[in-house]
């Protein structure tokens, strides 16, 4: 099968779209004028914004149009996407899902990532060099400047990767300054700002995104940027780390289970039940922890072996004791024993809250389907 792999910088204003090229053996941005480095798409206005019903189409039609970027694909079912937002959260998880859904792709084949998730993911694809200590990044948006820090905590195996956010700093309006005074304000103020994320930290390296930075009025803050740091500019990291990481998931390109990124997002706990398996009561794993909550979700069946109710556990990655969860099935019928199908499916609705869903399957033409669903929410903060 030949593979698409795609990184998708999906932003307010542009997008960008990045492909895994076996070629060069890492990830090439595409640009949308031949010949040129032109990476940013148009968003179209209030894409990103709420709006009803025909939210899944447009951003359907979006996502097919930033991908007509590419070489002809003759297959959805062959593309496997990374989308990389500033934000993730519902609705929008089920909303880009069902997108690609809508284009003919498979579902387990498209995936979602924060910014700094897509951060972590393209400085640990370069040199070690690179991030033997601290890598920073610093935004330049119309809002102003944001800050990021990496951190590696070694002590740990894997060892714990984390993107902690820093200040972010309002630049005000150039209206009422001549060019010079603008120019020496941004300057200072950029350059508080660096001195504040970096402190006693050691940085090895640090990225800037953003068209604004501009050596004309990043004097003093380049200068101080730039000692003894590997200092690096561009536009297209976040889609870069997009297409990075959907390769980590594929086993293609650089081993990094070395390193573990943990985030807000990442979920903490195992969910497990009790199952007889051939014969012997076993702990069956329902959901592991150590994923991003919108990508944490599971679907099995199982058939009741008594009583009218489940009971799940979750526990800590981190250790401590196991919390019990008890789902009744109230109004099930009454049928013999292991002749009741029941589908289990589990989602998480944030980082530590897990939604779960029983349906009665019935048992063949012997007991059909009830039609009832249980659901049940599991609290684990």
């Amino acid at each position: 099968m030949k593979r698409m792999i795609i990184g998708l910088d999906l932003e307010k204003e542009y997008s960008q779209i990045s492909y895994y090229s076996d070629r060069a053996g890492e990830p090439e941005t595409v640009s949308i004028v031949e010949n040129q480095d032109k990476y940013l798409i148009p968003t179209p206005e209030g894409l990103l914004r709420e709006r009803g019903k025909e939210k899944v189409r447009d951003l359907a039609e979006f996502i097919k149009s930033c991908i007509s970027y590419l070489r002809p694909i003759s297959r959805m079912t062959d593309i496997f996407l990374m989308i990389t937002m500033r934000e993730i959260q519902q609705p929008w998880i089920d909303w880009l899902h069902d997108a690609c859904q809508m284009l003919g792709m498979d579902r387990e084949n498209v995936f979602l990532q924060s910014y700094q998730e897509s951060f972590f993911y393209y400085v640990l694809n370069q040199k070690k060099e690179l991030w033997n200590h601290d890598a920073a990044l610093f935004e330049y948006t119309q809002s102003g400047i944001r800050s990021w820090l990496m951190k590696i905590d070694n002590r740990t195996r894997p060892a714990l990767v984390t993107v902690i956010q820093g200040e972010k700093i309002h630049l005000g309006s150039p209206a009422g300054r001549s060019e010079a005074e603008w120019n020496t304000v941004r300057d200072q103020k950029f350059l508080e700002l660096i001195q504040s994320t970096f402190q006693e930290e050691i940085v090895s390296s640090t990225f800037l995104i953003g068209d604004s930075f501009d050596k004309t009025w990043a004097v003093e803050s380049l200068q101080y940027l730039c000692r003894k740091r590997h200092v690096f500019q561009g536009k297209n990291l976040y889609t870069k780390g997009a297409c990075y990481a959907m390769c980590h998931k594929l086993h293609i390109g650089k081993n990094l289970d070395a390193w573990l990124y943990q985030s807000e997002d990442m979920t903490e706990y195992n969910i497990s039940m009790q199952m007889n398996i051939r014969g012997q009561k076993t702990d069956y794993m329902l959901l592991s922890a150590g994923m991003n909550w919108y990508d944490a979700q599971n679907r099995c069946e199982i058939l009741l072996d008594e009583g009218k109710e489940l009971v799940l556990y979750a526990r800590s990655m981190r250790g401590g004791e196991t919390s019990s969860f008890t789902i009744g099935l109230k109004g099930l019928p009454e049928r013999p024993l292991k002749t009741t199908r029941l589908r289990i499916s589990l989602a998480y609705q944030s980082a530590k809250v897990c939604k779960v869903t029983v349906k009665d399957m019935g048992f063949g033409e012997f007991f059909p389907s009830s039609g009832l669903i249980w659901e049940s929410m599991l609290n684990m903060e």
